[in-house]
């Protein structure tokens, strides 16, 4: 609980892979870098950011931090753009989505994501994982809160049928903010806790949308193994599963999605 910064480390991690990246670009696939990821993060004993599952993608899906850091951090994709469309084509394609959703483009952008999905379809874990791009910037500090909500906001309307997604990815999303104030010792009990979980779904639009104490727990414990006797300080733990609803966040869904 000493470092007050929970990105530092992993974003060196990932300055550190880009760089070894950049030197055997030619021969490497996405595959390949997916496993020199995961080996990386278990070397480190780092978690993929993530709910409580771990599905079999779960670090293909990680890929968003890879390519964050990369393009938003380094600014990689000027300089080495054939090597961003050979290793983080998806991530590409989701941001394009974004930019389409946004500028009112969207048919266009229903399109796009349909072709970027391994089912041919629309699904929830499409949909998550084009919201996990977003989440990383945010989380990172390349873009704002505003701006997320407006990527969530935006996405209900073009992919309305998705809105439970979209619902459930606001939860996560909640839930993840609590369990990283805690680590920053910025929410020190209860109250506190209850107070800033209302503020975010306000701020985000959606004030229905809040997490269980409980999956505020998983998260704390699985990303930023805070210790339970601190959790139990700011959280009420039922000590139950989590709500259905949040079992289902697709962010953790254990869909092939490539």
């Amino acid at each position: 609980m000493t470092e007050r910064n929970p990105y530092r480390r992993r974003i060196q991690i990932a300055v550190n892979l880009l760089g070894d990246l950049l030197r055997r670009g030619e021969q490497l696939s996405r595959k390949d870098v997916v496993e020199i990821l995961r080996r990386t993060y278990e070397k480190h004993k780092i978690k993929p950011l993530k709910g409580k599952a771990t599905p079999p993608d779960i670090y293909d899906k990680e890929m968003a931090s890879l390519y964050v850091v990369g393009k938003y951090g380094l600014g990689l994709h000027e300089e080495y753009p054939g090597l961003f469309k050979k290793i983080f084509y998806l991530e590409e394609i989701y941001e394009e989505v974004i930019e389409k959703m946004l500028s009112g483009e969207y048919d266009s952008a229903r399109n796009l994501l349909k072709g970027a999905s391994a089912s041919g379809v629309i699904d929830s874990n499409t949909i998550a994982r084009m919201l996990r791009t977003a989440f990383t910037k945010t989380i990172l500090g390349f873009i704002d809160e505003d701006e997320f909500a407006r990527i969530l906001k935006k996405t209900m309307e073009v992919f309305p049928e998705e809105e439970k997604t979209v619902k459930n990815y606001v939860r996560f999303y909640i839930a993840y903010k609590i369990a990283e104030g805690i680590y920053r010792g910025e929410i020190r009990n209860k109250k506190y806790k209850e107070a800033m979980k209302r503020a975010i779904a306000l701020r985000l639009g959606f004030p229905q949308s809040t997490p269980s104490d409980d999956y505020i727990a998983i998260i704390a414990k699985e990303v930023f193994n805070i210790p339970e006797r601190i959790l139990e300080k700011t959280l009420k733990l039922r000590r139950e599963k989590e709500t259905s609803e949040e079992k289902e966040v697709s962010d953790s869904s254990s869909s092939n999605t490539q």
